[in-house]
């Protein structure tokens, strides 16, 4: 679908259920960890998660693990939790990349959390 310039897209990724996506963030550093440094987190309103996403190699799309996730879709519980790297925390409202390399998610109430390693 072509509009004034713009083009239409099937999304890369979706939930069966609707979780309010509120923010996409793209890790700019290795402070968590190489394994999440420029990869994707994703948060919700609904339940407060916080979606962790491993891009390819050549940056086009995501790999997934869940060979139930083939299809781009959260169908159930167990594809839900394949892609969650966390929850509790209340809606999600904004997701950023802190000047110190660490994660920051800011919820619907107001509380700042800062996401570190836990070792």
């Amino acid at each position: 679908m072509q509009l004034g310039g713009f083009h239409y897209e099937d999304p890369v990724f979706s939930w069966r259920q609707a979780q309010g996506i509120t923010d996409i963030e793209f890790l700019n550093s290795t402070r968590i960890g190489d394994k999440y440094a420029y990869n994707i987190f994703v948060g919700d309103i609904v339940n407060g998660n916080l979606y962790y996403f491993t891009v390819n190699k050549d940056r086009t799309g995501l790999e997934l693990s869940s060979p139930g996730l083939d299809d781009l879709v959260t169908d159930n519980d167990s594809e839900l939790e394949a892609v969650t790297f966390g929850t509790g925390f209340d809606g999600i409202t904004d997701i950023e990349t802190g000047s110190d390399g660490y994660l920051y998610v800011l919820t619907y109430n107001g509380n700042l959390y800062r996401i570190v390693p836990a070792n």
